[in-house]
């Protein structure tokens, strides 16, 4: 029970962040501008640099997180202990009500939780990519102010996999896991070489807003069930 388990953790963790949609809507932006300046071999290139810089985040995360359940093998914290679990489940509860409420600002648009100021910003950015460190750096940037909504799904995948797996076995499953979350910069790289435009990946947007917000929201919700049944009792 333990194996499958953790493969319903990994599977819904990745679900959620796969469906956020804060990174493919800077992405969106970056591919438009890039399209409209440089050869489709140049914005190619620009684009893997972008994803390389998103998969570096939750591996710098997951670095972190191994040094950090290092130290604590100096004290007499555990990250199984049952006050972490319901902890965890508990943020996850909230996450999942503040996705619904206020991950997508009240408006006809897309708009998102971030400030307009920070919106601005990563739209400056994303205009103004002219080499691979600029279109890397924007990657890695992209994901950082969904931190609030994803850390806590990567404390999850971290713990699982660290303790319920060999570690050859665990590096291959965060492995996987990284590629699978960015699964949608590839949809999105596509959807655009398939000869749609901004207009038409907005308008896409618009008309799916409210299942993805009702779909995180419960993924959520299940996630912090799934612990307090299956993980509580550790």
């Amino acid at each position: 029970m333990s194996v499958f388990t953790s493969l319903g953790i990994f599977i819904i963790s990745g679900l959620i962040i796969a469906s956020l949609k804060l990174i493919p809507g800077i992405f969106a932006l970056f591919y438009h501008y890039a399209s409209g300046k440089y050869s489709a071999k140049k914005v190619s290139d620009l684009s893997i640099f972008f994803i390389l810089g998103v998969e570096t985040l939750p591996v710098l995360v997951f670095i972190i997180l191994s040094f950090a359940s290092r130290a604590l093998l100096f004290t007499d914290i555990t990250l199984t202990e049952n006050i972490t679990i319901a902890t965890i489940a508990g943020l996850l509860f909230a996450l999942s009500f503040s996705i619904f409420f206020f991950y997508f600002r009240r408006s006809k648009g897309t708009e998102l939780f971030i400030s307009r100021k920070t919106a601005k910003r990563f739209i400056r950015r994303a205009g103004s990519v002219k080499k691979r460190s600029n279109a890397f750096f924007l990657g890695l940037t992209s994901g950082l102010p969904e931190l609030i909504f994803t850390l806590p799904l990567y404390l999850i995948i971290f713990i699982e996999a660290s303790n319920n797996f060999e570690v050859a076995s665990s590096s291959a499953i965060l492995l996987a896991f990284v590629l699978f979350i960015v699964a949608p910069i590839f949809l999105t790289y596509a959807y655009f070489r398939n000869g749609n435009n901004l207009a038409n990946f907005e308008r896409l947007r618009v008309k799916n807003k409210f299942f993805f917000r009702s779909f995180i929201t419960s993924l959520y919700a299940l996630l912090a069930i799934l612990l307090i049944i299956f993980r509580m009792s550790l």
